[in-house]
């Protein structure tokens, strides 16, 4: 293509279709990166602050670092599960080379729900034997994994990712993708039918059935 028939197609182009061209979308995804990383953290930061350190006197000490329990279980949960959310992130975001519009939203409501999770813990670690609260954390990790998974399908359809990783990767990649949301998602039923207890208690096989999905998927493939 000349110079002249270049700069003729960018001419026809209308305003809007010249903004997306030369502001809305692009390849520099680098400060999409370090916000998101910025918010993974802070919000892992953030987890801890519900964990206050007893005033009591000393022999009670032990009985109310028990009672911590349940918070402090909360933490740890929702720390696991934010640090695998972002790892995944991490991985798809070192082959996602460039960002569209619809992109960068997707990656802020995911944020967003991000953000929100030492909310949906706090209130896990103080109602963890009530449902509502079982349904409202449930729903969040839901929220955030299956939104990372919507970034991953849109930015794989829109070519947003390196063209040098094969449709095999691909899939592989949304298949380590759904397990653990995919859990949550079961827990609300289960904590609506057996309670609170039952639904916690299938979210600790999260993690171990998330591998064990990936590894029959990678032997079969």
């Amino acid at each position: 293509m000349t110079i002249a028939s270049a700069f003729g197609s960018i001419v026809c182009m209308t305003t809007y279709q010249r903004y997306v061209r030369t502001i809305a979308e692009g390849s520099a995804i680098e400060r999409l990166v370090f916000f998101s990383d910025a918010v993974f953290a802070i919000a892992m930061t953030l987890l801890v602050v519900e964990l206050h350190v007893p005033t009591v006197a000393a022999e009670d000490l032990a009985s109310a670092l028990a009672e911590l329990g349940p918070e402090y279980l909360s933490f740890v949960l929702s720390f696991a599960v934010i640090g695998a959310v972002w790892m995944s992130h991490h991985r798809k975001f070192r082959v996602i080379v460039r960002y569209s519009q619809a992109l960068l939203r997707l990656n802020l409501f995911m944020l967003l729900a991000v953000a929100s999770v030492p909310f949906s813990t706090a209130v896990l670690g103080r109602y963890g034997d009530v449902q509502l609260s079982v349904y409202i954390y449930a729903a969040s990790i839901c929220l955030i994994g299956f939104l990372l998974s919507a970034m991953w399908i849109y930015a794989w359809h829109s070519h947003l990712i390196d063209p040098d990783v094969p449709v095999d990767v691909f899939r592989y990649v949304l298949v380590q993708s759904f397990p653990i949301p995919g859990i949550f998602l079961l827990s609300i039923p289960i904590a609506a039918l057996a309670g609170a207890t039952a639904a916690e208690i299938t979210w600790a096989a999260a993690l171990p059935i998330s591998f064990t999905i990936t590894r029959v998927y990678r032997a079969r493939v």
